[in-house]
């Protein structure tokens, strides 16, 4: 059968529509895989990470802080107690006062020390009649309260026994009993009476070894 022009026209343009028709499919398809196969990497990628990721904390438990350690502070102990120690503190009929210790432990545990009660005239601390009283004010402080002491360590304290003393205050108060004791870190907390007078208390710093 032979074909005339129109025909071959006709059967050209339709194979050129074919052509483009496949042409498009094909890079469609293509590009539809692409996306497929670029879509497969990214999900293996996250599975990958997800696999490799540490494990979170158990629900409920607190997330866990590093930072830099801290000593904790180390109670004083025999052996680091000698030494000279001060503190200050307010009296009753005294004023405001400043007691230092010297402290010297032998090789057998028991501890020789001097003390020393200096007091300064502060008027809402002083009896009336002593308020205006110059001159006891001046031996007040000038002519501190000491005393020689010696004790050894017992149930976490050092007792004293006063074996002399050098003084006394203004008033006629001298020491009769003593006791150190180790304070928190590094500080001692001292305790005395004085008889028929009132005493008292004062946490003291150590200022010299």
């Amino acid at each position: 059968m032979t074909m005339d022009k129109k025909q071959r026209n006709f059967l050209l343009l339709c194979g050129a529509i074919f052509a483009a028709y496949y042409v498009e499919h094909t890079r469609e398809e293509s590009a539809r895989q692409a996306a497929y196969y670029r879509q497969q990497a990214i999900r293996a990628a996250q599975q990958r990470a997800r696999a490799n990721a540490p494990a979170p904390p158990p629900r409920g438990a607190p997330p866990t802080i590093h930072g830099p350690a801290v000593a904790a502070p180390q109670p004083l102990s025999p052996g680091t107690l000698s030494g000279v120690w001060q503190g200050r503190t307010a009296i009753t009929g005294r004023g405001l006062c400043t007691l230092k210790v010297e402290l010297h432990e032998n090789a057998s545990g028991h501890y020789l020390g001097y003390s020393s009660l200096a007091c300064a005239n502060y008027a809402p601390l002083m009896s009336p009649q002593d308020r205006g009283n110059n001159a006891a004010a001046v031996l007040n402080r000038m002519n501190p309260a000491e005393a020689i002491l010696s004790g050894a360590m017992e149930s976490g304290s050092i007792r004293f026994h006063v074996d002399k003393t050098i003084g006394a205050s203004a008033n006629g108060c001298a020491v009769t009993s003593f006791t150190l004791t180790p304070f928190g870190s590094n500080q001692l907390a001292a305790e005395w009476q004085e008889g028929g007078c009132e005493g008292g208390h004062v946490i003291l710093q150590k200022v010299r070894t």
